[in-house]
């Protein structure tokens, strides 16, 4: 059976820090996870598998619309490794682009996390700056962007014509 990715619900708070808890101690707590859900209801993602929550993960956008962000990807330990990590990349980034205004996604990512900066390389992200000591001292952040490039629609051939 393959874990399912569906946007996370207010339910879930106690089984999402739950997990945040076992992957990233003291990164985060239910009154931020709150205010996620305030700021971005419909951008943050659970995965599960049996009907527990295995991964969870949230988007922001800037208050220009202009940016979007891809705030954290928590994957429970052992389901690391399997794809679910690109699979929230992918359903955040798709979230993202319904946006019009959006022109870029930036993400956020420790300089030791390999697998993540792999990860998001392979959707096309490229590093674009190192924040000294973001996570503490000697604890850089690395960050990374990608264009979001719009279709643009084809002129019809009548109107081409015209042009």
């Amino acid at each position: 059976m393959e874990p399912v990715i569906t946007l996370a619900e207010r339910e879930d708070f106690a089984e999402m820090i739950q997990l945040a808890d076992l992957t990233l101690p003291d990164r985060m707590n239910l009154h931020e996870l709150k205010k996620y859900f305030e700021l971005f209801p419909d951008l943050i993602f659970k995965a599960t598998y049996e009907r527990k929550i295995i991964a969870f993960c949230c988007a922001g956008i800037d208050m220009y619309q202009s940016t979007g962000w891809l705030l954290f990807n928590i994957v429970k330990k052992e389901f690391q490794g399997n794809g679910i990590g690109k699979r929230l990349i992918r359903t955040r980034l798709t979230a993202l682009e319904k946006f019009p205004t959006v022109n870029r996604v930036l993400v956020t990512v420790s300089e030791l996390n390999r697998p993540s900066i792999r990860a998001l390389e392979s959707f096309g992200f490229k590093f674009v700056e190192r924040e000294p000591n973001y996570y503490g001292p000697g604890k850089h952040r690395d960050i990374f962007e990608l264009p979001i490039v719009r279709k643009q629609p084809k002129a019809s051939p009548l109107v081409a014509s015209f042009l």
